[in-house]
């Protein structure tokens, strides 16, 4: 791949890294195709336990390329982009494995919306995640208005889309858009800290936790997956080496790969 760098690391940590330096890792036609395969292959992969999704240029996103705009006042074709883009964000809404968002600088707009994709966000205390989208005339995409309301609640999320806010550092923090700030030279090490912990769950019960979680406003649905999904847990391989540990009284290894 021309853009996208994959990282590979113990335990079946998967580093990510994007690299469209002439777009600022814009989520253009091209990083989008890219991220589309890439994701497609690691949540096929069974080597492959825990997604970092991270950038090597000063900026995580900066979200669309508006210099490549013009074509899109047909709505057909904007219509055909958003299309493209929707590829991408429902496999990134369907992952069962779970995500880690290493952020540095500006992650913007669809920039932004790809960090909410993230079961976990670990955020330079530098970094800027914004939602310019009013300040062009444009609506959220990439799913926005359904992940940032999961991640701050319906009110706040009102105000951050229709206000255009960016939030750095502390302040991401503090409203519940990061879940750990470090220095800029710390987030790497966070990041795979992070990964190493969510590494270290049962593949199984964290899919099944990741897909359950889906359901999260409707009790019923949630009771009719769990009627399913623990069944499967008692089931497994997982299970048996977890209640081994208890009776052992040792930490349980769920990674076959791990002696």
């Amino acid at each position: 791949m021309e853009f996208i760098e994959l990282e590979r690391h113990e335990r079946g940590i998967v580093r990510l890294v994007m690299s469209h330096a002439e777009a600022r890792n814009g989520m253009g036609e091209a990083l989008r195709g890219e991220l589309l395969l890439a994701f497609q292959t690691l949540l096929q992969d069974r080597t492959c336990r825990v997604i970092i999704i991270t950038s090597s240029l000063k900026d995580f996103s900066v979200g669309g390329d508006l210099s490549r705009m013009d074509s899109l006042t047909d709505p057909k074709a904007g219509r055909e982009r958003l299309t493209s883009a929707h590829r991408l964000a429902r496999v990134l809404l369907a992952a069962d494995k779970p995500m880690v968002a290493e952020v540095r600088g500006y992650a913007m707009g669809a920039g932004a919306g790809l960090v909410l994709m993230c079961d976990t966000i670990v955020l330079s205390e530098n970094a800027t995640l914004g939602f310019p989208f009013p300040k062009v005339g444009l609506a959220p995409d990439f799913a926005i208005a359904h992940t940032l309301p999961q991640r701050i609640g319906m009110a706040k999320a009102r105000q951050a889309l229709l206000y255009a806010r960016n939030f750095t550092g502390v302040d991401a923090r503090d409203i519940g858009l990061a879940d750990d700030v470090v220095e800029d030279d710390q987030v790497q090490e966070k990041a795979m800290e992070r990964a190493r912990r969510l590494a270290a769950l049962p593949s199984h019960a964290a899919a099944l936790t990741k897909r359950m979680l889906r359901y999260s406003g409707d009790a019923e649905a949630v009771l009719d997956f769990e009627a399913m999904a623990q069944p499967l847990c008692f089931a497994s391989d997982d299970f048996q080496e977890g209640l081994a540990a208890f009776r052992d009284k040792r930490k349980p290894n769920f990674d076959p790969s791990v002696e």
